[in-house]
């Protein structure tokens, strides 16, 4: 891999800095200097939620996972200009990843904030939320983990309450609800949507414990990509 989405040199501040770990399970306590709850976000783009998030709450850490070396290297570098210890940075493809990030019942919380929806049917597989990811949030998410999940899509909010409810999550707002609740903190996307008066389609997931025995990742025969009708305005 080369020029912008190239892994990023290691730092001291940020011990993963923005490339792949070299470790299976890397000791989080011991990156992060502390023992906290453990909180991921896959796909923070320029890092408008992942900073606020991470400075609202400095009793969390927060491990960020981006597709895009330019994008990793700015939300490190806002991260070192806050004094935000408590951030880190990998770059890569979360689904890839995550089998040798996180042991089973290692996180607290998981965001997925507008994903790309992918339109055109060869793509589909690349959408993030699908049952593949739930299934595998199913076991790294601890017992009482939340799922923290946004879009300005319609039919990928059905969609994606669909998938998290098939893997056995809770929805907060009632099953097949969207949340009412306006989230504690706003990305830099629904800050701008809030002026415009956009919509954005928020959902909150919780898991209820481990799945009972091995969960399929071809649950109910559902693969969380089926819309393809509607597009974003």
């Amino acid at each position: 891999m080369a020029g912008k989405d190239a892994p990023a040199l290691q730092t001291a501040v940020v011990p993963h800095g923005c490339a792949v770990p070299g470790e299976t399970f890397p000791d989080w306590s011991r990156d992060f200097g502390r023992v906290a709850p453990l909180e991921l976000e896959i796909g923070p783009g320029r890092g408008g939620f992942a900073l606020d998030h991470a400075a609202v709450h400095r009793e969390i850490d927060l491990v960020c996972i981006e597709t895009r070396r330019a994008d990793c290297e700015l939300i490190r570098s806002r991260a070192q200009e806050r004094g935000l210890a408590n951030l880190i940075v990998l770059q890569g493809d979360a689904k890839l990843l995550l089998p040798g990030l996180f042991p089973p019942a290692s996180l607290s919380a998981l965001h997925v904030q507008f994903p790309d929806p992918w339109w055109k049917k060869r793509h589909s597989k690349r959408r993030m939320v699908d049952v593949e990811l739930a299934a595998r949030m199913r076991l790294l998410l601890r017992a009482g983990g939340g799922v923290d999940f946004r879009t300005d899509v319609r039919a990928y909010a059905a969609a994606a309450v669909d998938t998290w409810e098939d893997a056995g999550f809770l929805n907060a707002a009632g099953p097949g609800r969207l949340s009412p609740d306006p989230p504690e903190v706003l990305s830099t996307r629904e800050r701008r949507y809030a002026r415009t008066g956009q919509p954005v389609y928020r959902a909150r997931f919780v898991n209820p414990g481990p799945p009972p025995g091995e969960l399929s990742l071809d649950r109910a025969g559902r693969t969380g990509r089926e819309w393809t009708d509607v597009r974003r305005k």
